[in-house]
């Protein structure tokens, strides 16, 4: 059963090699046809009276508004009320935009060049992290942040090698370059990285850097965020559990929010934090309706425990956005049929990366994927819709009109969507607008639409920093 896609292409190159990889990793491009024309100006930031102290950029990766509003509502359906970002919007002062999300060659970006766009203030190809067509390596926001004495932190559910937290440290022309933004992360001096990716952390490297606290647990985790120096947190070779699949024993999202925010606030120039829920994203990808929802719902709860620490603070500007939307899920049955949706939904205990995984130990057989889908989501399907999966599965037979459609975790998804009534467009990112809400100072002038590289511009002009070009 195939996973989500997603660059896995490993390589050993030097970090004296990389910038020379700019002739073949960078292919020159323009902004799409019309992208010139809608894009909004750029916004006046008045020079703050006041620069901010602490900067808290939350990302819920992959986060269209059908996702937005499926966690929102099956937190009403738990009795939970609300989503906190939801109620962001209720407090005096904050600010709200719609935000265009294409990136220098295409109107639908990946997390790469959407996370640049913030990172470095420009437009990058896909695929490139603070590496632009004309191959210049633009500085990252947390280095002009450490500049001005700030510390600088990273969390996410994803590989912390990964495009989103690498967009605001690293310079390289390709995202596939991990064990390279592994070597940035650690000798740019970020003060506190929390996530996956331990493969591309290896002993000689994390030798290299002994005031480096390695945190592998919760447990670990707790210790050291008290604790002086600098904190790596690394709790999967790879990406970190969905929130449906992790153990207790390994932190969530919100509790290394937490903990990053313990580690940091004591800092004598303040800080500037990404948090960034990254499975949001790959569930979507795999159209995954219960585990995409749970994993944006943890997000909220990062959103909660972030504005719980910020209550009464009037030196910190917190952005919460997403880089692009994926997927477009949205429940679509009309009234009872719909109103059961999220019963049915709260059923789940697995993700489809579980099943996967899961599978592959199994004799592969229509049996073993009734039993694995059954346990992972409670819902058993039906003698038709085991045979369509088989066909997707087995024969690699087309089941959908629409080609990027087809694969054995979207065949499953659509199969599930007749008893959740939770369908999606396809497993892709998608060019939708999105949502931005900003309060704390800095975030005052924000006009109603935007372009993603003025969040880069909006912080600058927080910390009082001029705006290049």
């Amino acid at each position: 059963m195939n996973e989500y896609p997603e660059h896995q292409v490993h390589s050993n190159l030097s970090r004296r090699r990389l910038l020379g990889l700019g002739a073949t990793g960078a292919v020159a491009a323009t902004l799409p046809a019309g992208a010139i024309a809608q894009r909004p100006p750029e916004p006046s930031w008045p020079k703050s009276s006041k620069p901010v102290r602490n900067i808290i950029f939350m990302v819920s990766d992959g986060m269209s508004a059908g996702t937005f509003t499926l966690a929102d509502m099956m937190r009403k359906h738990k009795g939970m009320g609300s989503s906190h970002w939801r109620m962001l919007w209720d407090k005096p002062g904050v600010r709200r935009a719609t935000c265009m999300t294409h990136s220098a060659n295409g109107w639908v970006t990946d997390s790469a060049a959407a996370g640049s766009a913030w990172g470095c203030g420009e437009h990058i190809n896909n695929g490139a992290i603070n590496f632009t067509p004309d191959e210049r390596t633009p500085e990252p926001i947390h280095i002009t942040a450490q500049k001005l004495g700030k510390a600088t932190g990273l969390v996410s559910t994803s590989r912390i090698t990964h495009a989103t937290p690498a967009s605001f440290i690293a310079n390289v022309p390709k995202r596939s370059l991990e064990d390279a933004i592994a070597e940035q992360i650690l000798e740019r001096n970020v003060d506190v990285a929390l996530g996956g990716g331990a493969k591309h952390f290896p002993a000689e490297l994390l030798a290299k850097h002994p005031d480096m606290t390695v945190a592998r647990s919760l447990t670990d985790l707790n210790a050291a965020a008290t604790k002086s120096g600098r904190l790596l947190g690394l709790f999967h070779d790879d990406h970190c559990h969905f929130e449906l699949d992790r153990p207790a024993e390994l932190p969530s999202l919100r509790q290394m929010a937490e903990a990053a925010l313990t580690k940091l606030e004591n800092r004598d120039g303040g800080f500037i934090l990404q948090i960034e829920g990254a499975r949001i994203d790959h569930a979507a990808h795999d159209n995954d309706a219960a585990g995409m929802i749970f994993d944006q719902i943890e997000f909220d709860e990062a959103i909660g425990a972030v504005a719980k620490w910020a209550t009464d603070r009037d030196d910190t500007l917190i952005i919460v956005t997403t880089d692009h939307a994926c997927a477009n899920p949205g429940l679509t049955y009309y009234a009872e049929s719909g109103n059961k949706s999220f019963d049915k939904l709260s059923k789940a205990t697995r993700s489809f990366e579980w099943i996967s995984r899961e599978f592959r130990k199994t004799d592969k057989s229509i049996d073993a994927i009734a039993a694995l889908v059954e346990t992972a989501t409670g819902i058993s399907l039906n003698e038709s819709e085991l045979a369509t999966l088989g066909r997707a599965a087995f024969e690699r037979q087309p089941i959908d009109a629409f080609d990027i459609a087809n694969g054995t975790l979207m065949t499953l998804g659509a199969l599930l969507a007749n008893h959740t009534g939770v369908g999606f467009v396809s497993p892709n990112h998608t060019a939708d607008y999105v949502e931005v809400t900003a309060l704390g100072p800095g975030s005052e002038e924000m006009p109603s639409f935007i372009d993603n590289i003025h969040l880069h511009s909006m912080m600058l002009a927080a910390m009082d920093t001029r705006v290049p070009g």
